[in-house]
């Protein structure tokens, strides 16, 4: 076996095998020659896996980088013995990779009585370690935004991982300390050695009744008639903390109240002259922006202001923002 420890590569394995369960559930809905292709390439890569050749460039017989295999662990060979056609088959895999990740994102389309909400999501790459999701149940709106450590297809299959494992835990109607429990859990069994998670879970009730969970993540915002409240970490990523180290916050919302969400693709913006945007200009913008704004203004509103912040500056980083407004007696649309 030519990388890493035994629990390195058995962390690689329940990576893969998860993704074949989200590949094959897409297959149920719609064949496709495309995903079929791809479930290929994760069958191969645990076939490597059993035979102790993960790891093994297949032309040269040399070590595939760790750091290329940690970014996609469907390498077969190392990048510089990649031909022009794997390449571009390399190119398209990541394409459709990025077309499935951004299929289980919330519908554009989802009415959620006494709610307005909206999101941005847009990947630095083809594929983002970023994930947000929002879920209704047992009468509670259901929320989350995560940052999987680490870039490239392996944190793109951990936040989908991460997906799939919240949305088996919320309709056990558990309470957020237990949910997040076993969420970390989960979480841990299919992270690799050095990943983990931050993530701010959410869960709200229709009279306003407002719980947050912080693991790791940047401040929670909720911005009010009284200003912006800041809701810091209260305990480690997901990966880190221990089974009775989650504290939630409790907090009451009235008509109009909304809870804004974000990764660090936001907040770390950098102009030219290397000054990031910051939690603070975040905070600014919602408080000039919220007295009379929806989330989709607002959510608009961040994204022209970012855009002229980094003015000729990439994107160094995959950018996610969640905006949530309690409005009671009202029934809109996430968009």
């Amino acid at each position: 076996m030519a990388i890493g420890e035994t629990v390195y590569v058995n962390s690689v394995r329940e990576q893969l095998l998860a993704g074949r369960a989200r590949l094959s559930d897409v297959l149920a809905e719609s064949e496709s020659e495309h995903v079929l292709r791809l479930l290929d390439e994760v069958d191969s890569a645990l076939h490597r896996i059993e035979h102790g050749k993960f790891g093994v460039c297949e032309v040269c017989v040399g070590v595939v980088p760790s750091e290329q295999l940690a970014e996609n662990p469907l390498l077969r060979v190392c990048l510089d013995c990649l031909t022009p056609k794997q390449q571009r088959a390399l190119e398209y895999d990541l394409e459709l990779a990025a077309q499935i990740q951004k299929g289980l994102l919330p519908p554009q389309e989802m009415a959620f009585p006494g709610w307005e909400i909206s999101y941005h999501y847009q990947p630095a790459g083809m594929v983002s370690g970023d994930y947000c999701d929002v879920m209704k149940d047992d009468g509670h709106l259901n929320f989350i935004l995560a940052d999987v450590s680490g870039k490239g297809v392996a944190a793109a299959m951990l936040a989908s991982n991460l997906r799939a494992v919240f949305r088996s835990l919320i309709p056990l109607r558990l309470s957020i300390e237990d949910l997040m429990v076993r969420a970390n859990r989960l979480f841990h069994e299919s992270a690799l050695p050095n990943q983990y998670a931050t993530l701010v879970f959410g869960r709200a009730s229709n009279d306003g009744q407002l719980e947050l969970a912080n693991a790791g993540h940047l401040p929670a915002l909720l911005a009010g008639k009284s200003g912006v409240t800041i809701f810091e970490s209260n305990c480690k990523p997901l990966g880190f903390f221990s089974d009775d180290s989650v504290h939630v916050v409790r907090a009451r919302m009235s008509p109009g109240d909304t809870v804004v969400l974000y990764t660090d693709g936001v907040s770390e913006a950098s102009n030219p002259d290397g000054e990031e945007y910051g939690i603070e200009g975040l905070r600014r913008l919602i408080a000039e922006q919220h007295p009379s704004c929806c989330p989709a203004r607002l959510v608009d509103a961040c994204k022209q202001r970012l855009a002229a912040f980094r003015g000729t500056m990439e994107r160094a980083d995959d950018e996610t923002l969640l905006a949530l407004q309690y409005s009671p007696g009202t029934s809109a649309a996430i968009v």
